[in-house]
């Protein structure tokens, strides 16, 4: 199977958004230069992205904003709905269940967390269970992705929950440590390394 570069599918995301917004305004055909001027880069890059996965839109014309878009969808695995379990209810994992996910493709099925005056509740509809229990409804819900907004020093044991569950993938805020028992893929949400780079940028143009 060809390797795509990691920049491209994250460039991809950034088109499907740059795409939703300009189907806002009524477009129905969407040039490469305009995507690309929308997006701020290059048309070339934009074609280059775009090559990975075939041909698409037609030459002189452009791409159909609608196939387009159902085309990126499903290149990313969002063209059906995939179910999310979230451990921890704190700050962020609370902000999380409020969170609109489903319109990109992702759905928050179940929540977990050790607290017992939250055990039990809901939050935006989304039952919350004890982190014990995660194995089972992820085995009993078919949770694909599990979300890790939990300290750092438990984080790995939750994560092994995730895995004996089921789980095909891991978005953490938290950095796992150990290696995990089944290698699966995992994404790390880190603000500091963000703006440790947003930082270096900044210093790179002074």
């Amino acid at each position: 199977m060809r390797r795509i570069p990691e920049a491209t599918i994250r460039r991809l995301t950034h088109y499907l958004r740059c795409i939703e917004f300009i189907k806002e305004t009524g477009a129905t055909i969407l040039q490469s230069r305009e995507l690309a001027a929308f997006c701020s880069i290059s048309d070339s890059l934009v074609r280059r992205d775009l090559s990975y996965f075939g041909e698409f839109g037609t030459k002189g014309v452009g791409y159909s904003i609608d196939e387009l878009e159902k085309h990126i969808k499903k290149i990313l695995g969002i063209d059906r709905i995939k179910k999310v379990g979230l451990a921890g209810v704190g700050n962020i994992g609370s902000a999380l269940l409020k969170f609109p996910l489903r319109r990109n493709g992702f759905h928050i099925v179940a929540a977990f967390d050790i607290k017992e005056e939250l055990v039990g509740r809901e939050i935006n509809g989304i039952p919350i269970y004890h982190e014990k229990d995660i194995p089972r409804i992820f085995k009993e819900k078919g949770l694909e992705i599990g979300i890790i907004a939990v300290p750092q020093n438990v984080a790995g044991d939750v994560a092994e929950k995730m895995i004996e569950g089921g789980a095909k993938g891991i978005l953490s805020f938290a950095l796992l440590q150990c290696p995990l028992s089944r290698k699966i893929p995992v994404r790390y949400i880190e603000i500091a390394a963000e703006l440790e780079i947003l930082s270096y940028e900044i210093e790179k143009e002074d």
